[in-house]
């Protein structure tokens, strides 16, 4: 019995964990699909930790390399001017956590305040 409960106890934490993780590796933001991936292509491309791999814009995806690791950056329209975007690790590998997803929503978060035209 007591094999039992702690089996349960160690499910329900790394789930919880997990689900935590995840909730902080996804952002909806209030703009259309278009401009929100080139505000999202923008960031990436505007930090040197990043390395763009891959960009599909029919599907709304970017790969990109973070230290050794490939992230992959999907966007996903909701409704018309809403739109989720989500930073995996390719690979389900959330052993750093989710710091890189954090750096980037602060560089998109950057990207879509900064008024065209002015230089960073």
């Amino acid at each position: 019995m007591k094999k039992i409960i702690l089996t349960l106890a160690i499910l329900f934490s790394f789930n919880y964990v997990m689900a935590n993780m995840l909730n902080e590796c996804y952002k909806i933001y209030s703009k259309d699909a278009d401009s929100l991936f080139m505000s999202a292509l923008s960031a990436i491309s505007s930090s040197d930790k990043y390395e763009i791999s891959e960009i599909q814009t029919k599907n709304g995806y970017i790969l990109f390399l973070a230290g050794s690791k490939y992230y992959l950056l999907t966007l996903t329209k909701r409704y018309q001017n809403q739109t989720e975007i989500k930073i995996l690790p390719q690979n389900s590998d959330f052993s750093q956590g989710s710091e890189v997803a954090k750096d980037l929503f602060l560089l998109i978060d950057n990207e879509i305040k900064t008024p065209m035209g002015l230089v960073k």
